[in-house]
């Protein structure tokens, strides 16, 4: 199912921007009432193990091993686009990107791609309760930009209690100055623990409330791709460094609009 957005962006000489949205407007509802969307078996089959084993390899290129014992556990991989050519194949991922488009507008900026590996039963391996984007200063300043970012959690095995599902609070993204109560790891009320089958995407606001629970010796590897959204006038984060001379490379040199739009160059925007 699908619906068509027409945008007209309202600049000298900008054309109207229409964009095919590859959800229903529901679903789309959803994600700005609730602050996540789920897509089930988004990925399958080949292609679904290529992004497998290329997460793994990239692991392996860079020496990374299982490790336990501390907040914030497993491994995390930075700039997998740079990195290997499974992941550059996501830069224009639908149905993500139209989503994110219907979201945040025509104008788009696919953010550096992480990725994070969980191991069965390690310790520390549960994630606490946090939110990616909230800088929003109290008082807050009357032309104040709220900071929105939409990430693509992209779960490449089986979400569920053996090997650790993620846990949300609907609605948490528009909560602009709670703080979290109790532990970092205590339930909250209203929270929703999500289970999704491999393949799946779990869209989020980046302001939702959530936390990954831990894994156990019931389950398996957990593998995790985080692709993110935002307006192209964004800052990048500064999570590891870009590769010099990574695959992304040549997109940057590319004389194509919505491409140089997509990684945020200024000319591409305007």
């Amino acid at each position: 199912m699908s619906y068509t957005l027409s945008y007209h962006v309202h600049h000298n000489h900008t054309p109207d921007r229409p964009v095919t949205v590859q959800a229903t407007p529901e679903q789309v509802q959803s994600l700005v009432d609730n602050g996540y969307l789920v897509i089930e078996r988004l990925f399958t089959g080949e292609a679904l193990e290529r992004l497998r084993e290329a997460i793994l390899e990239v692991a392996a290129q860079e020496g990374h091993v299982a490790r336990s014992g501390r907040e914030w556990g497993g491994v995390f991989l930075r700039h997998l686009m740079e990195k290997h050519p499974a992941f550059l194949e996501l830069f224009r991922l639908e149905p993500c990107l139209s989503i994110a488009r219907a979201t945040l507008g025509p104008q788009v900026q696919v953010l550096p791609m992480t990725g994070r590996i969980a191991w069965p039963d390690e310790q520390g391996q549960a994630t606490p309760w946090h939110l990616h984007q909230r800088v929003v200063p109290s008082p807050r300043p009357a032309f104040f930009c709220l900071p929105h970012v939409i990430d693509a959690l992209i779960y490449l095995d089986d979400l569920d209690e053996a090997s650790g599902p993620v846990c949300v609070v609907p609605g948490s993204h528009r909560w602009e100055d709670r703080e979290f109560p109790g532990g970092p790891h205590d339930d909250i009320e209203g929270q929703v623990a999500l289970s999704v089958p491999a393949g799946s995407v779990v869209m989020i606001h980046g302001n939702l409330w959530h936390r990954g629970l831990p894994t156990t010796p019931q389950g398996t590897i957990r593998r995790l791709l985080i692709l993110p959204y935002t307006h192209p006038w964004i800052q990048l984060p500064t999570f590891g460094d870009r590769p010099q001379n990574g695959l992304m490379r040549p997109l940057f040199e590319s004389p194509d609009q919505e491409t140089r739009e997509l990684l945020g160059i200024p000319e591409g925007i305007y």
